[in-house]
């Protein structure tokens, strides 16, 4: 946190008033972390310290409005910092998805082969359909096991959820993969469930 509070005080003061709602400030920070972060070799090693500084440079950017909605004390401010880095890490995984792109060659060093063969699937009902920054859904099986899936690219059979076709009680197939994506609010590498087919029976 004191090397935080150094490289915000090295980038200056110089910033200009904003009236940005707490989303904007978001996707503005977001988008200037992406254009930091793309300039950078990322590795597993310094991803959280090149992330840290591409996000201070926003900060620094975008004081006033981060004053606004977080205080003035966010750098030294740990829960703070947490919720917007929270904020932030989610849109960055949907703009600028190359940043994480070491977590996906880690994953299929071990031979391109079998990291494409690595095909799961899951049965039951959708039981509930969300629409943020973007779509989640679950899925339970007869089981009664809840899994939770994340829609991040497109494919034949998305429209289902981007047109809003499937509805919750429907009975669905799911195809998907495991990625590890790195949660800012929880500090640690998290294993999501990406779908890549679902089909409605």
């Amino acid at each position: 946190m004191k090397k935080l509070l150094l490289l915000f005080v090295i980038f200056g003061n110089v910033a200009f008033a904003q009236k940005l709602t707490k989303d904007e400030l978001s996707e503005k920070l977001a988008e200037k972390a992406c254009a930091c972060a793309e300039k950078q070799e990322i590795t597993k090693e310094n991803f959280e310290l090149t992330i840290g500084i591409c996000l201070l440079e926003g900060i620094n950017a975008f004081e006033k409005d981060v004053e606004k909605h977080y205080g003035k004390d966010i750098i030294t401010n740990s829960e703070k910092m947490e919720e917007l880095g929270y904020e932030v890490g989610k849109r960055m995984g949907l703009k600028c998805p190359t940043v994480f792109q070491f977590m996906i060659d880690e994953e299929s060093a071990g031979g391109e082969e079998d990291f494409e063969t690595e095909e799961l699937s899951v049965s039951g009902k959708v039981s509930e359909i969300k629409s943020d920054q973007f779509i989640s859904f679950v899925v339970k099986e007869d089981s009664g096991k809840n899994n939770p899936f994340i829609l991040l690219s497109n494919f034949d059979n998305s429209y289902l959820l981007t047109d809003k076709v499937l509805k919750v009680s429907d009975a669905v197939d799911v195809f998907y993969y495991e990625l590890e994506l790195f949660d800012a609010k929880l500090g640690k590498f998290v294993s999501y469930k990406i779908v890549t087919d679902i089909i409605k029976k």
